[in-house]
């Protein structure tokens, strides 16, 4: 106390004043020093005060101070916090708050206000104005005997971080495992008075833990071999309720030389699911994100969002308040020059507004960052950051290129030249194909000619027979004539399908394919139709199911097959091979008939084009196109193999899962038609 107010204040002051001021000195702890000038404020008749008294404390981030001693109270009603802002009190039911006196703990030089103390008077008649001013100048001594004591504590920043925690901290010897030291936190939460803590051991608050058991789990901190060992059990409050709680024993240097520290959460088997995943959604989210509490206050943020904004976890905590976030930044000049709290006041008024945004800005790093806010519903903010530098540098880059338009001009002329040389080619290509397309109109009227000629000869002789007619001539006459309208139809369905291949508007209709069913029974109905052909299959290896066009597979698997059949009138052995490479299923055609040339290989997917090997057989050069192209809308290939005179092997792989791109639409109106085998050496 100044020695001029000194000199103006009544004797009784002094005598409390002097009284105070013993217990700065010898060897007490911080809470006896606490409790005794506590005591003598409230021992002094004068203010007719009550024996509870408290002090809250200032903590490194938010508005609100936190209970960091008290003198008499049962733990259930003592106030946690108070908000010196708003007067608010947490918990105090109304008849206590109507004697309260809340009155600031204040740094005598600077006048900061860090924290507030607490009396309860007996009576509901409030102090004298003379009475009040001796007790705020009493409070100033006091808050000079708490400054003093932080200063003359070594380890005063452990023991604060401690006091504010709101997890149980408990500090006790490694052989005895006796407790000597224990925050506000773990009185409040357990029930026990600090006094009656320190004479108690960590197990005593863990009623389904025996010693030996507590020991084992503690052992590789006693022995150096971890830094710390967390363990789940359950702690017991004085009353005799539970609950669940989470244990960290960790090994530190303290006041009385090495020791273990007990740090325990609170926690229930529900809110560590809750909070596990979502956690895990928020790491996993590949940007930062942070979710603020209708007070602005950090609930939760990933580590993204450290890492990108260059900030520490211990920095911006959970419980820190959107205004530190934004005055490290403001710190850092990322808001430009200016009055920094003028800065961080103007950001934070536009965030209470609760309203979505989004903007880019650079950080400290030189990273380009989209921030986005969208409010919740009951409150508060979640706040997003993407780094867009990749973005950003390459738009500065078109933005070059755009500039080097001379560059551009030439490059587009060298271009122009090219689709010119282009041009010139597909109209070289235009009269090939116009010479294919007139042997193609040859080919097909002998083909056309062929079944016609068949049906005129069967109607002939069904009109010389008149009423002659047996059933057996009139069935056989009835089958030439159908099979030849079916070979028109088919000639007709590879014109159709081919043309709609080349107008791209063939579509594929994809679903599950019993793939091995589906050869079975193309091959059973082949074998029907070339009886003297022996078709062995091997299967066993291909894939049960396959994603697919059904109708298109089967008419490619039909074509194969026919060719193979077509194509080998002396080798009577066709073999069907199916199996599996990685995510493909394959599928071989082999024969032992004319085979084809070693330099018509390379064209027999081409429309139109017949083999050598192939004269004499009927055929329009359709059927591999068609099946060439069938099989690329899948994602698949189709390869040959083939020598004259010693037969072709054919394989069809398909993707097992489907068109890796969406090649196929489900809901397609165009789906292939069922097209007859069509010839192998006409591709």
């Amino acid at each position: 106390m100044p020695q001029a107010v000194w000199n103006k204040v009544p004797v009784w002051a002094l005598v409390t004043t002097r009284a105070m001021l013993r217990w700065m000195h010898g060897a007490n702890s911080r809470d006896e020093v606490l409790a005794g000038v506590l005591g003598e404020i409230v021992a002094t008749r004068e203010f007719d005060l009550g024996p509870c008294a408290a002090i809250f404390n200032e903590t490194p981030y938010g508005e609100q101070h936190k209970l960091l001693f008290q003198t008499k109270a049962d733990w259930r009603s003592i106030p946690l916090t108070y908000d010196p802002q708003t007067g608010l009190v947490n918990p105090m039911s109304q008849e206590i708050r109507d004697r309260a006196y809340l009155l600031p703990l204040r740094e005598r030089a600077s006048g900061k206000v860090f924290g507030t103390v607490l009396f309860i008077g007996n009576s509901p008649h409030r102090i004298d104005s003379d009475k009040m001013e001796v007790l705020k100048l009493l409070v100033d001594d006091l808050a000079d005997i708490v400054l003093h004591r932080r200063r003359a504590d070594a380890d005063h920043q452990f023991a604060d971080l401690v006091e504010i925690s709101t997890d149980e901290i408990y500090l006790f010897d490694p052989a005895t495992l006796e407790i000597f030291r224990a925050n506000g936190t773990a009185s409040i939460k357990t029930g026990y008075r600090e006094d009656q803590l320190i004479r108690m051991t960590p197990l005593s608050l863990k009623p389904e833990m025996q010693l030996r058991d507590y020991r084992r789990l503690i052992e590789p901190v006693l022995h150096g071999h971890e830094k710390f060992v967390t363990f789940d059990t359950v702690q017991v409050r004085r009353d005799g309720s539970r609950y669940r709680v989470t244990v960290k024993v960790i090994s530190l240097r303290g006041e009385k030389g090495e020791c273990l520290a007990e740090v325990v959460v609170d926690t229930t088997e529900e809110q560590r699911k809750v909070l596990g995943i979502l956690q895990a959604a928020f790491e996993a989210f590949p940007g930062g994100i942070a979710v603020f509490d209708h007070r602005l206050e950090l609930m939760i943020a990933n580590r993204n969002l450290y890492d990108l904004l260059d900030v520490r976890p211990d920095a911006f905590p959970p419980g820190a308040s959107f205004e530190s976030l934004i005055r490290i930044n403001a710190e850092r000049g990322e808001y430009g020059d200016g009055n920094i709290d003028a800065l961080v006041q103007e950001r934070v008024n536009h965030a209470r507004l609760f309203l979505p945004h989004s903007f880019e800005r650079m950080n400290a790093l030189g990273r380009v960052l989209a921030v986005r806010a969208e409010p919740l519903t009951a409150g508060g903010y979640i706040l997003c950051y993407t780094d867009i530098t990749i973005r950003k540098k390459a738009e500065l880059e078109l933005i070059r290129h755009r500039d080097q338009l001379e560059e551009q001009v030439r490059a587009r002329t060298l271009e122009i030249k090219a689709q010119a040389r282009a041009l010139e080619e597909a109209l070289e290509h235009e009269k090939q194909i116009n010479a294919m397309q007139r042997q193609f109109v040859t080919m097909t009227s002998h083909e056309f000619r062929t079944p016609l000629t068949i049906i005129d000869g069967a109607a002939q002789r069904l009109l010389r027979r008149k009423g002659e007619v047996e059933r057996e001539f009139l069935s056989e006459k009835a089958g030439q004539i159908r099979a030849s309208v079916a070979r028109m139809v088919e000639l007709m369905e590879s014109f159709l399908s081919a043309g709609r291949m080349t107008n791209g508007k063939m579509e594929l209709t994809l679903g599950d394919c019993a793939i091995r069913s589906l050869v079975e029974q193309v091959a059973s109905r082949q074998s029907e139709l070339s009886s003297r052909h022996r078709i062995h299959l091997d299967l066993d290896r291909l894939p049960a199911r396959i994603r697919c066009d059904a109708l298109g597979i089967r008419q490619t698997i039909t074509n194969l097959l026919s060719n193979a059949v077509k194509y080998s009138p002396n080798a009577t052995d066709i073999e069907i091979t199916g199996w599996s490479e990685g995510d493909h299923a394959c599928i071989s055609f082999r024969d032992h008939g004319v085979g084809i040339d070693a330099d018509d290989l390379p064209k027999m997917f081409s429309l139109y084009f017949r083999a050598r090997t192939s004269t004499g057989i009927a055929g329009t050069g359709i059927g591999l196109n068609l099946i060439k192209q069938i099989v690329d809308l899948h994602g698949g290939d189709v390869r040959v193999e083939s020598e004259r005179g010693k037969g072709s092997n054919f394989t069809l792989v398909l993707p097992i899962a489907g068109p890796p791109t969406e090649m196929g639409n489900e809901a397609a109106s165009q789906q292939f038609r069922s097209i007859e085998p069509e010839e192998r050496k006409s591709a």
